[in-house]
């Protein structure tokens, strides 16, 4: 194990066996799995109030979020969202169990050899990248008070609703990119079926804001994940989103600032897309209808649309959270 790694589970381990996050009651599972399975059947009490219950649970949580995202995991993390420990934990659990992400590392895992080695770093790296915004996400738009089982039951389902429904909520060009991403690494050898839900991850990056504003709203969530979508399309977000995360930083406050403005981004499009649907319609209808009523996001629309394929820079990001952020105002 390399000597940073070694050091980043040591510091982590500390820091979560000194806090509450191994009695989360979600966490026994941990448990269970520490065990064979002969051990588990037979003496089910003893595994359960094993005397090194909280040692076992956190020693395996340390390695989940350590392997999977990297040594600087933790203290990016912290940078990012001044959050404490125990929380930036809950949240990583919470979207690896949401999104299902230690099923796709297995699967990736077992492609050993079965693909180009460079393909297969770049499968792990989307899912790193993935649960590092997500994580974020959740860390700042979620009250784990409630505990575990209460966050995973609230976003898990929802999301997997989304995927299934993606076929028929994403419009034309969104539709396009998914399905040659899907062909793409189905021609790297990736298998179909597993090829599919990798292709979806960028799409179901959006998925908690999804489920976030259903909440609000009240609306279902395919009508919510159609209107999202449509919002995204009409307005270029989805390009600037991708965008977003290959612009160049040159110090922690250029990532700090960027890192910010995809933030406000995201918050406007809830709204946004909240009052798209408070026309009463879904999808395309609702972003038309809401455009008619509201001329002037014409000029907007377009100057965001300008900056979403005009390359984007940390300026021309911040020029648009400032454009989203005027138009869904007040």
């Amino acid at each position: 194990m390399p000597f940073c790694s070694l050091i980043a589970k040591l510091t982590l381990y500390d820091d979560l066996l000194a806090s509450g996050v191994p009695d989360d009651p979600y966490l026994a599972r941990e448990l269970s799995q520490y065990f064979p399975s002969e051990v588990r059947d037979k003496f089910p009490d003893s595994v359960e109030f094993h005397r090194l219950r909280r040692e076992i649970i956190a020693t395996n949580l340390v390695n989940a979020m350590i392997n999977r995202g990297g040594p600087a995991f933790v203290v990016r993390l912290i940078d990012e969202t001044d959050a404490d420990v125990p929380t930036i934990a809950m949240a990583f659990v919470a979207v690896d169990e949401s999104y299902g992400l230690t099923r796709l590392n297995d699967a990736i895992d077992a492609l050993d050899n079965k693909i180009d080695g460079q393909l297969q770093l770049g499968l792990y790296a989307a899912i790193q990248d993935l649960l590092h915004s997500r994580v974020v996400w959740y860390v700042r738009n979620v009250d784990f008070n409630a505990g575990l089982d209460a966050m995973i039951s609230r976003f898990g389902p929802s999301i997997r609703e989304i995927a299934a429904g993606l076929d028929n909520a994403l419009p034309q060009d969104m539709q396009a990119g998914r399905s040659k991403r899907r062909r793409d690494l189905s021609d790297g050898g990736v298998p179909m079926e597993l090829a599919g839900e990798l292709a979806d991850l960028d799409t179901l990056v959006s998925a908690p804001d999804i489920v976030t504003v259903a909440e609000r709203t009240k609306r279902a969530i395919g009508d919510t994940a159609t209107t999202f979508f449509a919002a995204e399309a009409n307005f270029g977000l989805d390009r600037i989103s991708a965008a977003a995360r290959g612009v160049p930083a040159n110090d922690y406050f250029e990532r700090l600032a960027i890192d910010r403005a995809v933030d406000q981004i995201a918050a406007a499009e809830r709204r946004l897309v909240a009052d798209m649907l408070a026309t009463g319609e879904s999808g395309q209808q609702a972003a038309e209808t809401w455009l008619t009523a509201h001329p002037k996001a014409t000029r907007i629309r377009r100057s965001v649309e300008e900056i979403a394929t005009s390359g984007l820079t940390l300026a021309k990001l911040t020029v648009a959270a400032n454009l989203l952020g005027d138009l869904v105002k007040g």
